[in-house]
């Protein structure tokens, strides 16, 4: 069986273990808001005033403004110095798609790999690009995550439920040192770009690490995005004053944490799971509301977006072959 061949295989086996995943999520956020209807949420959607929904459209839009931020460190880590438009499609098509469909390297990066090819950028440093962006929303996470676990440990404990067994059997008590590890590792990581500075060889292929400026900066980025975008769901909350925002984004980064290692398509009910477990005491049909919103303010709208944004990208290119075959072209 070839390389490519096993890794579909096992593309296809986590979006089975996804799918799960995602009916566990569901029936455990069916027991833990009891009673609660569709009419009941449907009712505080309704309720929810119009200039909260306008505040959490522009957070999120703000959030998808930083992420052509990771793909601008990414491309100029290489060397590549592409036009703005060329990253800003990349980016949101990209991120659109696998925030919705979740399988990152395959959907988002199926979507880099079109646009950046006709850009002239090599496949192979179209790979690194992929994996320098996720690396840099991962650091945003770990560190925001990181500050706010070490403030409420207790924050942690959904973290626990997604561990592997081996891992829980270990360490019982992680969740109280799980603030303490996140941090840890951001740091280890920063000082590892710092001082380690020989090139990594892979098979035939060089990279160096992002310095320590560009990996600072990496830290920067994704925690701002991350800011944003938990300031989409904070604001659509039916007491947000019932927690600050700080905490409110450990609890995002937690879900998204959770989110991730589920392997749920785009985190998609183990997200909002661990979001209504961790505030226990606000209203459950004005949380679950709130959640509903935010995925369609910021999954389910820029999906669609992202959508029309790679459709004229082809189209673009698409004439452009047309109008002048045997020629390569940038098209955004």
């Amino acid at each position: 069986m070839s390389l490519t061949s096993k890794r579909s295989i096992g593309q296809w086996v986590w979006a089975v273990v996804g799918l799960v995943v995602l009916g566990i999520a569901l029936w455990g956020i069916k027991m833990i808001t009891g009673q609660v209807t569709i009419a009941d949420i449907a009712k505080d959607i309704h309720a929810t005033p119009s200039h909260l929904l306008v505040l959490a459209v522009l957070s999120a839009a703000a959030s998808y403004v930083v992420l052509i931020g990771y793909d601008w460190i990414a491309t100029t880590h290489l060397g590549y110095r592409l036009r703005l438009r060329t990253l800003a499609a990349a980016s949101f098509g990209s991120f659109t798609v696998s925030h919705a469909l979740g399988l990152t390297v395959l959907t988002g990066g199926t979507v880099r790999y079109r646009m950046y090819t006709r850009a002239g950028v090599r496949p192979l440093d179209i790979a690194l690009i992929i994996v320098l962006c996720g690396w840099t929303f991962w650091l945003g996470i770990i560190t925001v995550a990181g500050i706010g676990l070490l403030v409420a440990p207790d924050l942690a404990a959904p973290l626990e439920q997604v561990l592997p067994p081996s891992i829980k059997a270990a360490a019982p008590s992680i969740k109280d040192w799980a603030g303490a590890i996140l941090l840890a590792g951001a740091i280890g990581y920063t000082l590892m770009a710092w001082l380690w500075r020989r090139p990594i060889k892979l098979w035939t292929y060089e990279f160096v690490l992002p310095d320590l400026k560009a990996t600072l900066l990496q830290i920067v980025i994704g925690a701002i995005d991350l800011a944003f975008a938990g300031t989409a769901l904070y604001v659509l909350l039916p007491d947000a004053g019932a927690v600050d925002l700080l905490t409110l984004l450990t609890i995002y980064a937690v879900a998204m944490v959770a989110g991730a290692l589920s392997h749920a398509p785009g985190g998609l009910g183990v997200f909002e799971l661990v979001v209504v477990a961790l505030l226990p005491n606000s209203e459950k049909a004005g949380v679950l509301a709130a959640l509903v919103m935010f995925r369609v303010i910021y999954t389910y709208i820029p999906f669609a977006l992202g959508l029309m944004v790679i459709g004229w990208t082809e189209f673009l290119a698409f004439r452009t072959r047309r109008a002048a075959p045997g020629q390569a072209a940038e098209a955004p």
